[in-house]
């Protein structure tokens, strides 16, 4: 378990001191034995396996932060949640969705990642093999969501193809992943671009996953660490830097010890542990605390080229995107293990992909 060294308190710093001391911005020390209370929304459905491990684990209480979970039915609810203030954080409600509300005006900042790829596009198991290549989807009745980030990767990269996506298929959007599961198991779409959260009911529903969004786009960004500006006005965001902290953690155990994701899932995912591993340690779904500023900027281009936002050439989305927090984050915990590697790795990862 991960070491959180205190100091001295800020309650014995200050309560024998002036009024004019009082009012100083606080130090180093005096911040470090100072808790912070974070409200985190998730996908009810497929919780959050970062957030889930670093619970487990005890990450949070090491760095000090008091975490609630709150459950949403999806991305949608939680991010009215977030610009309501009824939650602090959005931990997996994808991309498209933070950077929709960005374009329609919201304050929100970008402060980290949770996880890349790991969308499957579904159909009835006997029809899996109609679907090689992207020109087989020519002709068919493709089920979305708008606002999924699998849905964003999917247009893009028919357009990539030379592929009308309005001419040469049609599209039908569903308001919900369930109606949209229904819709390919009833015949009434041929294929279903749907997200990693509605994966396990896929299963259980029969469906097969016959490509995935990262076969269309490697490495493309999804659920990312978003909140609210005005939230890192405190202590200069130390709070969300803790969180990012204990999500770095967490991060490494799950790559380590796997069956530690299965075990922090339970408690969201009642079925049995076969199914739980294959959602939450499935090849396509790379889960990573780090912001991937270069492939969220790619991904508001894509969404301007193919029409989802339109009308934002003032919006400069860099602006959006808070890298610093998750770099401070990782160099105390290099700082904290000199002699380790991979908090280093990560590091020169992070250099490549935040530029």
């Amino acid at each position: 378990m991960y070491t959180f060294l205190g100091g001295v308190s800020l309650l014995a710093l200050t309560a024998c001191g002036t009024d004019e001391k009082a009012s100083e911005p606080a130090s180093a020390e005096d911040l470090s034995e100072k808790t912070y209370d974070i409200k985190v929304g998730y996908s009810q459905s497929s919780g959050a396996p970062l957030l889930d491990v670093a619970l487990q684990e005890g990450y949070f209480e090491d760095v000090g932060v008091n975490i609630e979970r709150i459950g949403f039915a999806n991305s949608a609810d939680g991010l009215n949640a977030l610009q309501a203030g009824k939650i602090d954080v959005g931990l997996s409600f994808g991309t498209a969705g933070p950077l929709t509300f960005i374009s329609n005006g919201s304050d929100f900042k970008i402060i980290g990642g949770h996880l890349e790829g790991g969308h499957p596009i579904l159909t009835k198991a006997e029809n899996a093999k109609q679907y090689k290549t992207l020109a087989d989807y020519k002709g068919k009745k493709v089920g979305t969501i708008r606002i999924f980030t699998s849905d964003i990767v999917f247009r893009s990269a028919l357009a990539e193809e030379g592929i009308d996506w309005e001419k040469d298929l049609e599209i039908i959007e569903f308001k919900t992943g369930s109606m949209l599961l229904e819709a390919v198991a009833s015949g009434k779409v041929d294929v279903a671009v749907s997200a990693n959260s509605f994966y396990v009911q896929a299963l259980e529903m029969g469906l097969e996953a016959v490509s995935w969004s990262n076969d269309l786009q490697p490495s493309h960004v999804c659920c990312r660490v978003v909140t609210k500006e005005e939230l890192l006005k405190e202590d200069d965001g130390e709070g969300y830097k803790r969180f990012l902290k204990a999500l770095i953690l967490a991060e490494r155990t799950k790559i380590e010890h796997p069956e530690k994701a299965v075990e922090a899932a339970r408690e969201h995912l009642k079925v049995d542990d076969k199914v739980i591993n294959a959602i939450v340690n499935e090849g396509h779904s790379n889960y990573s605390a780090d912001p991937n500023k270069d492939s969220v900027v790619a991904m508001w281009s894509q969404m301007q080229e193919i029409g989802y936002v339109e009308d934002v050439e003032d919006i400069d989305i860099n602006e959006y995107i808070n890298i610093e927090l998750y770099e401070s984050a990782l160099n105390e915990l290099i700082e904290e293990h000199p002699s380790d590697d991979y908090f280093k790795q990560l590091l020169e990862k992070f250099n490549a992909q935040n530029a």
